[in-house]
């Protein structure tokens, strides 16, 4: 056995009670009187938690110098090798604590600093997003106080959008905002809450899509509401007529699942349509000459699975996003990226994409847990909303433009109210509830949730209405009829439901 201390065979072997470690007794000695701890584990320690060690038979022990000068010297040097053992220990490990000082100060400095620089970043982004917000919503803002020129404000390069494009988007933007203030209530058609619970499933179209791999993952409907757009698991899209019921086409080109479809939105017997694929393509699907469609365009500008599209009110623009945090705008005309603008945290992914209803505004979910509003002509963060917890797995805008509904894998449903940037109403859902989905209907008076079944709440104050369970997987799409008079819903199970109160 050896000394913890000196590394030699002690001569007078003791054992500490708070270590465990053997040590020569005149050097735990020493040290415990300039110390008062523990040398291994640095724990407060006395000469009372030392104990003797006796051995049977006992340690030979070595001959004590007499009068040979030889012994000693050797004795001499002895006691100075301890001393200058105990004192090396010591200093190192006084060295490693102040390494780890000082270590611990830096990482400090530096995340202070960075603190700092994100803090004022944040302030200036918070009072350009009010302003840009308000603007948009029609609400005046309150002016910010002057702030003076600093080099460490953030610069933001210039809107990459072309003059036409953004006078088309702001006269858009225009038409529709007249449009929304001469129908501030419902019409007398629009289908109570009454009505609502009265909804049963009256129409059911089973096994669209391959079986294997089974499951509908993307749903549209036109407007006209006769026909049906889904994507599949089995890379495939279909198109089904309600008044013919059958599936009308059945397009394949992509090599992996569809994760969004989305129609044109024009007054068009055949629409042209989007779809977007884990494959990283977007591809635009026109009618050809057999009243069928054909390939338009493939969009691959994306490094990432294309996560989701979405079409602009003017109905000639459109967008996606994807998982290599980019989403892209693009026109209908020739289908080639306008803009194509890049998350600044690049540990984040995009998850979900919906333009605001006006079309300046753009809601981006990503999975780092924060909603993402850009202001669409400048490709500026206008507000950033990150009290969700896990990815963003769905969003919706209200048609009033005043709402945004927003939902994660904290199984939480969060309302936020763009005029204050402030969450107004958080729908808490069953433990383990799965949330895919969200959809207002064309008043914003009522919100589906879809997960494992579908529910719906009244949007003012989430107090819930009715909920559906006729499907056995997950939901995968909700669209609401004009006037709130149906809902329907798509799920894995290759079933497209459709609630009403009507057989």
């Amino acid at each position: 056995m050896f000394c913890a201390i000196s590394g030699e065979a002690p001569k007078q072997p003791v054992v500490s009670t708070k270590s465990g470690c053997i040590f020569e007794r005149n050097l735990i000695e020493k040290y415990i009187a300039d110390n008062g701890r523990d040398p291994t584990n640095n724990e407060e320690m006395t000469t009372d938690d030392l104990i003797e060690i006796k051995t049977t038979p006992e340690t030979v022990k070595p001959r004590p110098p007499k009068f040979s000068s030889v012994p000693s010297i050797l004795s001499a040097l002895q006691d100075e090798w301890d001393s200058v053992m105990l004192e090396s220990f010591t200093l190192k490990q006084q060295y490693q604590q102040v390494r780890q000082e000082l270590s611990h100060a830096l990482y400090q400095n530096d995340a202070a600093t960075r603190v700092i620089a994100r803090l004022k970043k944040e302030r200036d982004a918070a009072r350009e997003a009010l302003a840009n917000i308000q603007a948009h919503l029609g609400t005046s803002a309150p002016a910010a106080p002057a702030e003076p020129a600093s080099a460490e404000a953030m610069d933001v390069d210039a809107g990459g959008l072309p003059e036409e494009v953004v006078e088309k988007m702001n006269k858009t933007s225009q038409e529709l905002s007249g449009q929304r203030r001469n129908k501030k209530k419902p019409p007398v058609e629009f289908a109570t809450v009454d009505s609502v619970k009265e909804y049963k499933q009256s129409l059911s179209i089973p096994s669209l899509h391959a079986s294997r791999p089974a499951g509908i993952t993307a749903l549209d409907v036109n407007v006209t509401g006769n026909l049906i757009l889904t994507g599949g698991n089995d890379k495939h899209i279909q198109i089904y007529d309600k008044v013919e019921e059958k599936v009308l086409v059945n397009l394949g080109g992509h090599t992996k699942k569809i994760t969004a479809v989305k129609f044109r939105g024009q007054q068009a017997a055949n629409d042209i349509f989007l779809s977007s694929s884990a494959d990283k393509h977007v591809r635009v699907w026109i009618p050809d000459e057999k009243k069928t469609y054909k390939l338009g365009h493939n969009i691959t500008a994306h490094q990432g699975e294309v996560v989701g599209i979405d079409v602009h009110p003017s109905r000639d623009y459109f967008v996606s996003a994807g998982t290599d945090s980019k989403w892209s705008f693009y026109d209908f005309e020739n289908a080639k990226p306008i803009v194509e603008t890049y998350s600044k945290d690049s540990d984040s992914s995009y998850t979900c994409i919906s333009f605001h209803p006006d079309g300046l505004l753009l809601g981006v979910g990503t999975s780092n847990s924060v909603v993402q509003i850009w202001d669409a002509k400048s490709q500026t963060v206008a507000a950033n909303f990150g009290d969700h917890t896990g990815q963003i797995k769905a969003l919706a805008f209200s048609e009033n433009g005043y709402i945004l509904a927003t939902a994660s894998e904290d199984n939480l449903v969060k309302i936020w109210d763009l005029r204050k940037l402030a969450n107004t109403k958080t729908f808490t859902l069953d433990e383990n509830y799965k949330i895919t989905k969200l959809a207002f209907d064309d008043y914003g008076q009522y919100l589906a949730v879809g997960g494992n079944d579908v529910r719906v709440f009244k949007a003012k104050d989430g107090s819930a209405i009715t909920a559906f369970q006729d499907n056995t997987a997950d939901i995968t799409g909700l669209h609401w009829s004009p006037l709130a008079q149906g809902l329907m819903t798509s799920s894995l199970d290759r079933t497209v439901r459709y609630y009403s109160a009507s057989n």
